[in-house]
């Protein structure tokens, strides 16, 4: 009997010592596991002006790493407000979009733009007036002169036609020729065109760039020759000879080369241009248009591209020295996408130049 009461005494200490570590290992797990911290948004606040019953969106951001995150919005907001997404992760940080959707009267809708995650929430306060006018302000924006442009036919450098170079063991007679190079423009590729009309006697053509040999070939003409010039061995001036050589025996004989024509042909790289303006939290949520402005210089008056954060604002022929453009959407008509820094880029889709002077960029907003 008292060895069954032993027993007894021993499985209730054993059951209790299991439930112990039971309950250590669950809060271990607790304890052990990271736990979300509340989401943060930025900006705390923001106020915007609206007409009556028209549509507008704003951007804030969601800080931290979280998980299924949940939008919501209260007070007399309720109604007008409405988001691109919701319950969503966010690693580090998060863009979303609230799309305003102004009643038909006039009045003050205020309240708070809740995010709520696993960790707790925050607020941002969001006032929206509905007014019968909006009243425009304006910033403007100074921009250093630049130069596109656009060759992407092939520029002759320096030509000539109808000449000859020979050698002979008592005279000889070679053929100089210079091409500058723009320093303004980055080449792309060069060669030289080389057309032999005919061809006597048993000696080399040689061709000479800058005093490297650039060619060295014993031809018979008629033919026509093609010759890549490495880029990376030009100069801003630069000079090419070409004469004769016989070697051995030869150097008895005479050789003629008569040259049809000689070309030199550079293809410059299209030179576009791009600069980065900012736009302050208010005029990106009270956006109304850009207007751009500079006088101009052209050659051949090209086709002008203009993209704004990659959306194309303008394509075309523009005025022959001054410019003015305003833009509030793409040309397909989508609203443009403004971020605090923004990108603005100028190309050429034809052959020319353009030199943009006094140039200035203006942000028109409505205010606040």
């Amino acid at each position: 009997m008292k060895l069954k009461s032993q027993a007894r005494v021993i499985d209730e200490f054993a059951f209790v010592l299991l439930g112990v570590l039971i309950f250590i290992g669950i809060m271990l797990i607790f304890w052990t596991t990271p736990q979300e911290l509340p989401p943060s948004i930025e900006p705390r606040s923001i106020s915007v002006r609206m007409l009556p019953d028209s549509e507008k969106t704003i951007t804030f951001k969601i800080l931290g790493n979280l998980t299924s995150v949940k939008l919501d919005v209260n007070g007399t907001l309720a109604s007008i407000v409405q988001f691109s997404e919701n319950n969503f992760d966010v690693y580090g940080e998060k863009e979303v979009k609230a799309i305003l959707r102004s009643k038909v009267g006039y009045g003050k809708y205020s309240g708070y733009i809740l995010a709520k995650g696993k960790g707790g929430e925050d607020a941002m306060e969001l006032t929206v007036y509905v007014v019968p006018t909006l009243n425009l302000v304006s910033r403007s924006i100074g921009v250093e002169d630049f130069t596109i442009s656009n060759y992407g036919n092939e520029k002759v450098l320096t030509n000539d036609t109808n000449f000859y170079v020979e050698k002979s063991l008592f005279s000889s007679k070679s053929a100089r020729f210079t091409f500058e190079l723009d320093k303004s423009r980055e080449v792309e590729e060069m060669k030289l065109k080389l057309v032999v009309e005919d061809v006597s006697g048993p000696g080399y053509l040689v061709i000479k760039l800058n005093n490297d040999v650039l060619y060295r070939k014993k031809l018979n003409g008629p033919i026509f020759e093609e010759i890549p010039i490495n880029i990376s061995n030009l100069k801003e001036i630069n000079f090419i000879i070409m004469e004769v050589e016989n070697e051995g025996i030869g150097i008895f004989s005479k050789t003629i080369y008569h040259i049809y024509e000689l070309k030199v042909i550079a293809k410059y790289k299209s030179l576009q241009h791009s600069y980065t303006i900012s736009l302050s939290p208010s005029e990106i949520d009270n956006f109304y248009a850009l207007e751009f402005s500079s006088t101009l210089v052209q050659q051949n008056y090209p086709s002008v591209e203009i993209k704004f954060n990659n959306q194309k604002v303008f394509i075309g022929k523009i005025p022959v020295s001054t410019f003015r453009l305003n833009v509030s959407k793409d040309l397909i008509g989508n609203n443009l996408l403004l971020y605090p820094i923004n990108n603005i880029s100028f190309s050429l889709l034809t052959e020319g130049e353009i030199h943009f002077a006094n140039n200035i960029v203006k942000v028109y907003s409505y205010s606040s």
